[in-house]
């Protein structure tokens, strides 16, 4: 007989799955200071915290790790426990692109296996672009973890999302022709210029050239996870599922964002049962960055409520 599993269920067996199969050898690589680690699922998860209280935790999207948030961390410390974390093979690892679990079903499973050895208690889980997404898998399949979750443009690559964009398929067929073509030149040995190439086509021409040196270099920490993202696909995600997570959630969209990231966040209002909204002004795609004191503004607003 034909039956159909829950995404509950999915990522439930996923992660006894991925915690027996994705284990890796002993971390090799060296912390930044201030960084701290926690062991999870077989991995060493890099990540820096500051404050106390109830407890936040900040996912990045890519190719971008935990310094990426660095500018809403004080604000957001003033009253709570702060934590930025980064995702399997992103910095400090110094990952090649070969070998090892890169996948968003190993990242969201990572996720929640950080926020329960943790043992903060329910959390407010902040997502940012892919980061976004996985808050969503994450909490489809976690609900006891979290206490709210703040999605910042996030649903990108779930079809229950972007089937409200008619440009969608086009987009991400485009998306995935430039992860391919910047991994051909990272293969060729020339790292800088792959990225350049990436961020002048996402970011638009000149990016590269514009960016500081400390920008270049946080890009340069992560280049290969591009090669993960090209080959990753993500798992089934319906509006029903979005439907069952029961955490109030803070939806947030920049005033000077490309148009498909409001359309994929009106979807997923009409499927959630309780959330705001708020658009972040003067801020694009990036608003962590280029409005921090909005960005944290909006999460506290909403987070002090709960």
């Amino acid at each position: 007989m034909m039956w159909r599993a829950s995404l509950a269920t999915v990522m439930t067996v996923a992660t006894v799955l991925l915690t027996s199969c994705a284990q890796t050898p002993p971390r090799t690589w060296e912390l930044p200071v201030g960084a701290k680690a926690l062991r999870v699922n077989g991995y060493d998860m890099a990540y820096v915290e500051r404050g106390a209280g109830q407890a936040i935790v900040l996912v990045h999207g890519s190719p971008l790790d935990y310094r990426y948030f660095a500018g809403i961390m004080e604000p957001l410390s003033a009253k709570y426990r702060v934590i930025s974390v980064s995702l399997r093979h992103y910095y400090p690892e110094p990952w090649d692109g070969k070998g090892g679990a890169f996948s968003m079903r190993q990242h969201a499973s990572d996720v929640a296996a950080f926020v329960r050895a943790l043992g903060a208690g329910p959390v407010h889980l902040v997502g940012h672009s892919r980061g976004g997404s996985l808050a969503l898998y994450a909490a489809t399949a976690n609900p006891d973890l979290f206490r709210t979750l703040t999605i910042a443009e996030g649903g990108n690559g779930m079809s229950a999302f972007e089937s409200a964009d008619p440009t969608a398929a086009a987009t991400a067929q485009r998306a995935q022709q430039q992860l391919a073509n910047a991994v051909a030149m990272f293969e060729r040995g020339k790292v800088d210029d792959g990225l350049a190439y990436y961020l002048d086509e996402i970011a638009g021409p000149g990016s590269w050239k514009a960016l500081a040196e400390p920008g270049r270099q946080a890009l340069r920490g992560n280049a290969w996870t591009l090669k993960g993202m090209a080959s990753n696909r993500f798992d089934p995600y319906s509006c029903a599922d979005a439907g069952r997570i029961a955490s109030p959630v803070l939806l947030l969209g920049g005033e000077k964002s490309p148009p498909q990231y409001g359309k994929y966040l009106d979807a997923m209002q009409s499927c959630l049962r309780n959330s705001e909204r708020v658009l972040i002004r003067n801020a694009g795609h990036g608003m962590p960055r280029q409005n921090p004191g909005g960005f944290s503004e909006a999460i506290v607003a909403f987070i002090s409520k709960y």
